[in-house]
C-alpha cells in the first residue's frame, strides 16, 4: 500500500491528520485511540465538513478550553504566552504514550521545524522559545500524523508540488511574504509554488511533516489501483476548497534495469543476481549473448517494482563491473493472482481474460518429496489428489 498526498490547497498538520483520519472506516474508534496518546491538556473530536460541495473530516484540537486560529497557526515566536524550549518538548515528547520509533519521529520532525526557526531568526536552536498553546498544537498535529502513518505502515509516501498560497501573512515579528521564513527554508529541496490565493497555505508543521515521510514529490503519480481516498479540510474558507487529499493506491507497475557484461565470470554475475532476489527483486536472469566483434557477455536483467528502481540500480552498479543501466517501464497484462490453502496443501490460483489457472506451491511439493524420499513428479500427484478429496 501506498500513500499520495495531493497538496493543491498548501498543507499544515492538521489538515494531513484529517486526511489520514479520513481513510480509516471507523474514524470514532481512531479518535479515541488518539485521544489516549497522553497529549498534555489535549482534547480531539472529529467532524465531517463541506468545503465547496466537497465534504471531508477535520480533526478538532482543543487545549486547555483554546483553539489557535489560522492566523496565528504554528508560529512559534508570541511574546504575550508562556513559552518553552525545545529540551521542554522533548520531556512532553518522551511522556507520550507512543511506541519509541513513532517518539523519534515526533523529535525529528519537530526539529525540523526548530532549526528552520533558528535560522530564520538567527537564533541558537536550543534557544528558540515556542509559545505553549502553538507549541502543545504542533506536537499534537505531528503526534497525530505520525501515529496514523505508523498505523497504515505504506511502503512508499508520494506527494505533489505544495501550494504555499501568496500574500502576506502575521507573526510576532511583523507581516511576512509568504512563505514565511521558518516555512521557506524547511521547504528547501521541496518542489512548491504559489499561486493566486492571498493567504498562507502551507505552515511550518504541514511543511516538515511533508518533508520527513515523503519519499518522492512528483506531479504524475503512477497510480495503478485506488483504494481509497481520504480528504481533510482545512480551517479557513476560501474561493476554492480548502482540501487536502491522501490516495491509498496499489502499485503494481513494473521496471525493467538491464545491461551487458563482458568482463564478469560466470560464477561473479550469478552471485550478484541472487543479491538482487535476496533484496526483494520480482526477478533477474541472465541472457548469454554476442558483443561487437563476437565476445560472449551476459544480458543481466532485474525486474523490480516502479517504486524500487532506484534502489536497484544503485545494487546493479555495486554488484556488477556496468558503468550504464537501460531501463525500461514495461506495460503488462496479468491475471488477478491469490493464494489459498485447501486440505493443508497451499495453492496459487491466477484468474481473468476468462482464464482459470491453479498450481500447487512447489516448496509444499519439495517439502514432501524430501520428506518421504520420493522424486517430486510423485509429491505433486500426493498433493493433488489430496485437494481433490
Amino acid at each position: 500500500m501506498n500513500l499520495y498526498f495531493e497538496c493543491n490547497m498548501g498543507a499544515s498538520g492538521d489538515m494531513l491528520g484529517s486526511a489520514l483520519l479520513d481513510l480509516f472506516d471507523d474514524r470514532q474508534a481512531v479518535v479515541d485511540e488518539l485521544n489516549s496518546l497522553s497529549l498534555p491538556h489535549t482534547q480531539i473530536s472529529y467532524e465531517t465538513k463541506e468545503k465547496h460541495g466537497v465534504n471531508g473530516a477535520h480533526l478538532n484540537i482543543v487545549i486547555n478550553g483554546e483553539t489557535e486560529t489560522p492566523e496565528e497557526h504554528h508560529h512559534h515566536h508570541h511574546h504575550h504566552a508562556p513559552h518553552r524550549k525545545l529540551e521542554d518538548i522533548f520531556e512532553i515528547i518522551d511522556s507520550l504514550s507512543v511506541d519509541s520509533k513513532i517518539k523519534q519521529d515526533i523529535k525529528e520532525i519537530y526539529l525540523i521545524v526548530a532549526k528552520a526557526e533558528a535560522k530564520a531568526h538567527n537564533a541558537e536552536v536550543g534557544e528558540v522559545h515556542f509559545h505553549e498553546l502553538g507549541m502543545l498544537d504542533a506536537i499534537a498535529d505531528i503526534t497525530i500524523c505520525s501515529f496514523l502513518i505508523n498505523k497504515l505502515s505504506p511502503e512508499r509516501i508520494i506527494c505533489s508540488p505544495v501550494n504555499v498560497g501568496n500574500g502576506t501573512v502575521n507573526c510576532a515579528h511583523g507581516v511576512l511574504s509568504v512563505p514565511a521564513p521558518a516555512t521557506a527554508e524547511i521547504l528547501k529541496g521541496v518542489p512548491f509554488y504559489k499561486s493566486e490565493i492571498q493567504t498562507e497555505l502551507c505552515t511550518p508543521t504541514g511543511a516538515a511533516l511533508l518533508k520527513y515521510f515523503t519519499d518522492e514529490f512528483t506531479e504524475s503519480p503512477n497510480f495503478n489501483i485506488v483504494k481509497k481516498i481520504g480528504t481533510g479540510c482545512g480551517t479557513k474558507d476560501l474561493e476554492r476548497a480548502n482540501i487536502l487529499r491522501v490516495f491509498e493506491f496499489e502499485d503494481n507497475a513494473v521496471t525493467e534495469l538491464a545491461c551487458n557484461i563482458d568482463d564478469m565470470t560466470g560464477e561473479e554475475t550469478a552471485y550478484a543476481a541472487e543479491k538482487m532476489m535476496n533484496e526483494g527483486a520480482r526477478d533477474c536472469f541472465i541472457t548469454p549473448v554476442f558483443m561487437k566483434k563476437g565476445r560472449p557477455a551476459y544480458l543481466f536483467t532485474v525486474i523490480c517494482d516502479s517504486s524500487q528502481a532506484e534502489k536497484f540500480a544503485s545494487l546493479i552498479f555495486t554488484h556488477t563491473s556496468t558503468i550504464g543501466i537501460r531501463k525500461y517501464t514495461p506495460s503488462r497484462y496479468t491475471l488477478e493472482r491469490t493464494v489459498k490453502e485447501e486440505s493443508g496443501v497451499v495453492i496459487k490460483r491466477s484468474e481473468g481474460f476468462s482464464v482459470k489457472k491453479e498450481k500447487i506451491e512447489f516448496e509444499e511439493i519439495k517439502k514432501l518429496a524430501e520428506e518421504k524420499d520420493i522424486s517430486v513428479f510423485e509429491a505433486r500427484k500426493i498433493l493433488e489428489n489430496k485437494t481433490k478429496r
